[in-house]
């Protein structure tokens, strides 16, 4: 979902806020599972893509991810994993050499 509001001013700002706890808490509610993904409208680039997916006018001012919940009993399914020394590699330097 694409919460948009009509302008991008501090008001707007505030009332897009107020529309996306309440539909947070709405979604949460019905039992379905949420993320706000407000940082993909902070860029004006990203904005702009954003406005060219979405119909109508406004301007975005946060993206929401909507979605079933798992079930309480229902066990979580693994994920393959890399392994950590194909990620991470720890390089230590002494003390004298730190430039």
């Amino acid at each position: 979902m694409v919460l948009s509001s009509t302008g991008n001013s501090l008001d707007d700002w505030l009332h897009a806020g107020e529309a996306l706890s309440a539909v947070l808490l709405e979604c949460t509610r019905a039992g379905l599972a949420t993320c706000a993904l407000t940082h993909i409208t902070e860029l004006v680039s990203a904005r702009k893509a954003l406005e060219g997916l979405i119909t109508g006018t406004g301007v975005p001012q946060a993206l929401i991810r909507v979605g079933a919940a798992p079930a309480d009993d229902a066990p979580a399914q693994a994920t393959s994993r890399r392994p950590v020394k194909e990620m991470l590699s720890i390089v230590s330097r002494s003390a004298r050499n730190l430039d």
